[in-house]
């Protein structure tokens, strides 16, 4: 990177007269910037000529060109007769880095699918011709005849070409049979007088010869992901997971199967191979289940001999039914892969396709299969890494957008095409206000979501957020399943409202878990005083607001030895609420603490902790416990059949 090419000069040093100097000008211009390693080379280029100079310290290249390059060539002359307006491209001095003067790209036909491709070849780089020379001026008259009488002495020649000079004069271009010959023919001819003139002799220029295209792919897991959200839940029906470091016996589906018996039950493999179709330890492994996979995931990690998390290539490909809530895949290739097009360009690719192992993946987004891979068509494994760069980085605008706007908000569908952002502020004015609205496409094919009932899906969804996050719940119970709009600035039509779950399957239901302690027990035996064993207590306003978790475990620790202290999470959001157990490693110092303790919570201040005896303690001691009976079997049913009637009597699933 030490080499620089030198263009647009100023008119002075390119006159007839001056090109015999032109050599030691640039080389005096560029020695005040560093040393050079020898004199530059002088050659005629598609706009003039130019300049190929070599400085010993890369560092002394960068710096001219930092300094030089832009300059303004003008005289001071010319910068008046212009008004002293800013000067043109072609009157600025022109100095680049040699190897990034020009670039390398390939060329190639669209792909079908999800693809972009290069409309037209970028000018590749150039080079010396080591067979040619360019002579002028020409003595008047002169033709291809009086050239190849005087050319011929130094070498058998391939062709000649008169061509005319911007100043009126002529030159020529000689090709020789042999290099040997054209470096004779440079050395005798540049400098020789001619009928009253001196010719100038310098090397050709050409591009360099065009690298053949190469395949590079990458799968979606493998691009670099330092913004992959902390806090992104799977939906409860996730079951992929992307794992790495596969050992080398793991060389085709069974083995991979083997590999990974110990974690879980494996339904499919799906192993990445590199261009030999060599396995590369790394797969998407689909677990039978949810379940196995959360259990695989934890198991692995602790194994440390491999790695392993859930699969990016399934969120991407489930779109707005996936963990993120957004068209991942309309994200990253934009409407009509306007965004791929970009990239493309941005990285000197000649194509860009979006893949899956059923194949291409259509303009319109709507993929099949599973393993989503970018595939790069270039002559450089360097330009496809910048494509897998911008990817990652597109990918984290993704990840910023569902951290940002999508969790922790409110979702509404079912509205019409005339919405705009400043339709849904009018719709939640009433409740507030919004502090961001994210309008998302739906797919064509999406499956429906079950919280929305009798709402149809309108091919739109909208994440917002409330101003007030206290009108959260007046908000969902007033607009969902719900007329709104006013019929003149906003359309009128039914919406479903309902809150961001982070605990969901891709068809929008949920889970919610409810402790026993949270339930109503307006018949709670009040004469069954707490058992020996009773160690843990159920606490309610915890000061989360005024103190952290750690200060709250000093807290209790001042009652005795804790053995652990779970705080339940928010339903939406997993935030911990006010409410928690305490468990003491002994039943006294349980006693000592509840004492302390406000019994009763409607006898007790906002700001007073309030408490009881674990209920959830006393189900899961069974008869042991103070009732003397086995509470869980009441509830649950010998068979499971209580737990089938509750769940048909509330319409669960």
């Amino acid at each position: 990177m030490s080499a620089v090419l030198a263009r647009n000069f100023p008119a002075s040093w390119v006159a007839p007269a001056a090109l015999e100097v032109l050599p030691q000008k640039v080389q005096s211009l560029l020695q005040r910037l560093g040393p050079l390693e020898g004199p530059p080379v002088i050659s005629q280029g598609p706009s003039g000529f130019q300049a190929i100079a070599r400085f010993q310290n890369a560092s002394d290249a960068r710096a001219a060109v930092q300094t030089l390059h832009g300059f303004d060539m003008r005289t001071p002359a010319e910068k008046q007769a212009a008004n002293f307006q800013a000067p043109k491209e072609g009157e600025c001095f022109s100095l680049r880095i040699a190897e990034e003067a020009g670039a390398a790209a390939g060329t190639g036909g669209a792909a079908a699918g999800t693809g972009v491709s290069a409309p037209k070849a970028a000018a590749r780089k150039r080079r010396l011709k080591p067979n040619g020379i360019f002579l002028w001026p020409l003595p008047p008259n002169w033709g291809e005849k009086d050239v190849l009488l005087l050319a011929s002495p130094y070498g058998s020649i391939q062709r000649t070409l008169v061509q005319p000079l911007a100043n009126g004069q002529n030159g020529a271009l000689i090709d020789y049979q042999k290099d040997a010959a054209a470096s004779a023919a440079l050395a005798a001819l540049n400098g020789l007088s001619l009928m009253g003139a001196q010719l100038r002799c310098v090397m050709q220029e050409e591009q360099e010869p065009q690298k053949p295209l190469q395949q590079f792919s990458i799968y979606l897991d493998e691009l670099p992901m330092p913004s992959l959200p902390a806090q992104v839940e799977p939906k409860l029906d996730d079951r992929e997971v992307f794992v790495t470091g596969l050992p080398r016996s793991a060389k085709n589906e069974e083995g991979a199967k083997s590999a990974l018996a110990s974690f879980g039950e494996v339904e499919e493999v799906f192993l990445l191979r590199d261009a030999q179709n060599k396995a590369t330890g790394k797969a998407y492994i689909c677990f039978r289940s949810h379940a196995e996979s959360l259990k695989a995931i934890e198991a692995i990690r602790a194994d440390g001999s491999l790695k392993a998390s859930w699969s990016e290539s399934d969120r991407a490909l489930r779109g707005t039914r996936g963990p993120y809530g957004l068209a991942v895949l309309r994200h990253l290739a934009g409407e009509g892969s306007g965004k791929l097009q970009e990239l493309r360009k941005a990285a000197g690719v000649a194509a860009l396709n979006i893949e899956t192992s059923d194949g291409a993946v259509p303009n319109d987004g709507k993929a099949t299969g599973r393993a989503l891979r970018f595939v790069a068509r270039c002559p450089e494994l360097a330009q496809a890494e910048e494509c897998w760069n911008l990817l990652s980085s597109a990918l984290a605008k993704v990840h910023e957008t569902y951290t940002r706007e999508v969790r922790g908000s409110l979702v509404l569908r079912g509205f019409p095409a005339s919405w705009s952002e400043k339709g849904l502020k009018f719709v939640f004015a009433p409740f507030g206000g919004l502090t961001s609205v994210t309008i998302e496409e739906e797919e064509k094919d999406a499956q429906p979501f079950a919280v929305a009932g009798e709402v149809a899906s309108s091919g739109r969804l909208a994440y917002v957020k409330l101003r007030n996050a206290g009108a959260v719940e007046k908000a969902v119970s007033n607009l969902h399943q719900t007329k709104v709009g006013d019929g003149d600035l906003v359309e009128e039509c039914v919406v479903a409202c309902h809150r961001w779950h982070t605990r969901s399957y891709s068809d929008g239901s949920f889970n919610v878990g409810i402790f026993i302690d949270q339930l109503a027990m307006s018949r709670r035996p009040t004469e069954a005083g707490p058992g020996p064993e009773d160690r843990e207590l159920f606490v309610r306003n915890l000061p989360l607001h005024d103190m952290t978790r750690q200060q709250l475990q000093e807290y209790f620790e001042g009652f005795g030895e804790v053995d652990s202290l779970t705080l339940i999470g928010d339903v939406f959001t997993s935030e911990p609420t006010n409410e928690g157990y305490v468990r003491f490693r002994h039943h006294k110092d349980a006693k000592r603490c509840i004492e302390a303790l406000t019994p009763n919570e409607e006898e007790a201040d906002p700001t007073d902790l309030a408490g009881s005896w674990s209920e959830s303690e006393r189900v899961l001691q069974r008869k042991a416990n103070c009732y003397k009976f086995n509470l869980l079997a009441e509830l649950v049913g010998a068979d499971g059949k209580g737990l089938e009637r509750m769940k048909a009597e509330a319409k669960l699933k």
